[in-house]
């Protein structure tokens, strides 16, 4: 898809949804295009996104918000338990701080289930982030008002989206019908969990089951901690410090021959 293709689709999958609305375009050096986006949903208030391509294979869904300083690490802390393919930062000065979240799509399996999907996680994550805000300064000062956040809601998992298979063919494995939406793995009794490795630096894409024709689950972020729990043929089943299991091409991080 060029540019202009992936903007006027976004543009239309923004209008067309219940829980989003096209709010203009905006601008950025070095971007091709600056959509604003707003998601309204039925479970909280209002929360501003951003859609940027700034060239290359995806796109980024992005909210950036002051915060209160006093409630920063528990916002960090919000960050820390999203999904891997959910990252953010706090950024702190002396004029106050400001929380970004953000999330990315890449263009061969941009549509607009996954589009949707990712909005709605970082609008999530938003809303989670703006609720300690208002509870910190509720603490702080009593008597005034609080913002328009909602309460934070539990933890979803993206629905899974079928792309297209890796380019490697991995070994021959046994049937397996994979569930829409994988779920955490419990950790071995002594286990508490220690990364073993790294994403690397192009991210990576992780599936539900060493399935080459199932579903990919997540994109993972660059630099993101995994643990490695258990190799396949050229597959290996990852862990996140959340408790989120998936399965990756393992020889991108060495693992698998």
């Amino acid at each position: 898809m060029t540019p202009d293709e992936v903007r006027q689709s976004i543009t239309g999958w923004s209008s067309g949804d219940d829980n989003l609305e096209y709010t203009g375009e905006q601008s950025e050096p070095g971007a091709d295009f600056v959509l604003g986006v707003r998601s309204v949903g039925d479970r909280g208030g209002p929360v501003d996104l951003q859609v940027l391509h700034q060239g290359g294979d995806r796109i980024t869904v992005r909210h950036v918000a002051a915060i209160a300083t006093s409630s920063a690490d528990a916002a960090q802390k919000i960050l820390d338990q999203r999904p891997g393919w959910v990252t953010g930062s706090i950024g702190r000065s002396e004029t106050g701080s400001s929380a970004t979240v953000q999330t990315h799509v890449y263009l061969d399996g941009l549509n607009k289930h996954t589009y949707v999907q990712a909005a709605a996680e970082v609008a999530r994550a938003a809303r989670l982030i703006g609720g300690v805000t208002t509870a910190a300064a509720a603490q702080a000062t009593p008597a005034a008002a609080t913002q328009s956040y909602y309460a934070p809601q539990p933890q979803q998992v993206p629905a899974a989206q079928p792309v297209g298979a890796p380019t490697f063919t991995p070994q021959a494995q046994q049937a397996y019908t994979p569930s829409p939406t994988p779920q955490p793995q419990p950790q071995p009794a002594q286990g508490q969990w220690v990364p073993t490795h790294s994403v690397p630096p192009q991210g990576m894409r992780a599936w539900a089951a060493p399935d080459p024709a199932g579903p990919v689950v997540a994109n993972l972020a660059p630099g993101l901690p995994i643990q490695v729990a258990e190799v396949r043929g050229a597959w290996a089943r990852v862990v996140c410090s959340n408790g989120w299991v998936g399965w990756i091409d393992g020889r991108l991080i060495g693992v698998a021959a």
